[in-house]
């Protein structure tokens, strides 16, 4: 796993021992004039014959200018991959899937291979944990294929395909499980979620007949979300304007509903589809889109039982075809499918609800939001003497999401080699430091582990 390090002022143990003891203060902050915020990337999936990127700064809330990472026909869905090296789009007309390098430097896209989807309207694609798989899920005519990826990040033929049975089937989206063990496909015609053992070594699926989830004829399941534990998935159904919440059991991959609630308000409203869900990092919120009524639904979910209650209708831009959480938690960007725009959103961490921020892009015809971190906020430390030889340092201005380091070093140059002191736990921020380490001087560390 990669590292990113980012320099913070450099405390020499002794010095700050001799201060704490001369000055009588209880700690000191090692404090950047102005920490950087941090900086997020995201890619637009569209309806326009292009992919578009742009930014979200984390400090500011504001949005980068927008523009054209690559052109590509029909490029509704899109995908990163774990190292985030590449990219890869569903062409839904006509009918293939794209294989992109990604620009480190300018985020731009670069073509690299583009093979048959081996099914209709391609809608949906996801790219497995192991970074060796893309799963595409073709709408016309109810498939799912997967891809496999080279160590060029070009797409090889196709190690699994499978057709799903009966009439009308219209395969929607492919959620994998913690594991990567289950593949969940959403059949809106089927009115099923489809289970499907997953082999990311083979790049093969496994039908299990077991392992079908039906749900109530004419609701039209379409996506679906994990909590973050993986004990818990929401399936939003298209037709019926309602989300589905079940309890999962990853030993045997089956799903067990325990409640079907609607995305609308009590009043109804006539003509409407539902289209995206989304459960926030943190667990405690689910949101769904809503086309025609034009809106974000947000749930609080209760801790114990996973049960939704509706708690906002935010409107938004006109059909909301796709909507993303970034992931920090914070923000929700919108796209509006046919109002032509990104709409930014912020997050109340404490209800979960939206507020719009009157920020937002103009983009034709976007269908999907892909956002990441490009850059960490900039962690602060601050060092307590907490006994005659140990320290506590904290770091400030971080992310429950990420893993931080120590690093030590006897003596600092422009060369010098940093040495690892100790690794936390995901989101720790808390470290004892022990002056009988050998330590002069040290620095934080970011994994990238997001």
């Amino acid at each position: 796993m990669a590292l990113k390090l980012f320099m913070i002022k450099l405390f020499r143990i002794g010095q700050i021992a001799a201060l704490l003891t001369s000055l009588s203060v209880a700690e000191i902050r090692a404090l950047a004039a102005s920490p950087d915020p941090g900086l997020e990337r995201f890619y637009i999936g569209t309806y326009s014959g292009r992919i578009y990127q742009s930014s979200l700064d984390l400090g500011s809330g504001t949005f980068g200018t927008i523009s054209q990472a690559v052109a590509t026909t029909d490029p509704s869905f899109v995908a990163l991959a774990p190292n985030r090296a590449f990219l890869y789009s569903v062409n839904e007309n006509p009918a293939t899937v794209s294989a992109f390098s990604i620009n480190v430097t300018n985020g731009n896209l670069k073509f690299l291979n583009q093979m048959p989807s081996n099914g209709g309207a391609p809608c949906h694609i996801v790219v497995d944990s192991s970074g060796k798989n893309v799963i595409v899920a073709n709408y016309n005519g109810g498939s799912v294929t997967v891809f496999p990826i080279q160590t060029n990040g070009r797409l090889g033929t196709a190690t699994s395909h499978i057709q799903h049975p009966g009439a009308g089937p219209h395969a929607h989206c492919v959620t994998l499980d913690a594991a990567n063990h289950f593949a969940f496909v959403c059949d809106k015609g089927l009115d099923q979620i489809r289970s499907y053992v997953f082999d990311p070594a083979t790049g093969t699926l496994t039908t299990n007949t077991t392992l079908i989830t039906s749900v109530v004829a004419g609701s039209g399941p379409r996506h679906m979300s994990f909590d973050p534990e993986y004990k818990r998935a929401y399936v939003i159904c298209e037709t019926a304007s309602t989300v589905i919440g079940f309890n999962y059991d990853a030993t045997n991959g089956t799903l067990a509903a325990f409640q079907t609630v609607s995305t609308l308000p009590p009043a109804g409203f006539s003509g409407n589809t539902t289209a995206e869900i989304a459960v926030h990092p943190s667990g405690k919120f689910v949101y769904g889109s809503n086309r025609g009524y034009n809106t974000i639904v947000v749930y609080t979910v209760d801790p114990v039982d996973g049960t939704l209650t509706p708690v906002q209708q935010q409107t938004t831009g006109a059909t909301p075809r796709n909507f993303a959480i970034d992931p920090t938690g914070a923000f929700c960007i919108v796209a509006g499918q046919t109002s032509n725009d990104i709409r930014l959103y912020t997050i109340d961490t404490a209800s979960g609800l939206l507020m719009d921020t009157t920020k937002k892009l103009s983009a034709s015809s976007p269908v999907c939001i892909l956002p990441f971190i490009l850059k960490p906020p900039q962690p602060v430390i601050t060092v307590r003497l907490t006994a005659p030889d140990t320290f506590e340092s904290s770091l400030g201005n971080t992310l429950n999401l990420l893993t931080y380091q120590l690093y030590k070093s006897t003596e600092l140059s422009s060369g010098t080699a940093w040495e690892l002191l100790t690794t936390g736990e995901r989101g720790q921020t808390n470290f004892l430091v022990s002056k009988s380490s050998g330590l002069a001087y040290f620095q934080a560390g970011v994994f990238t582990n997001y």
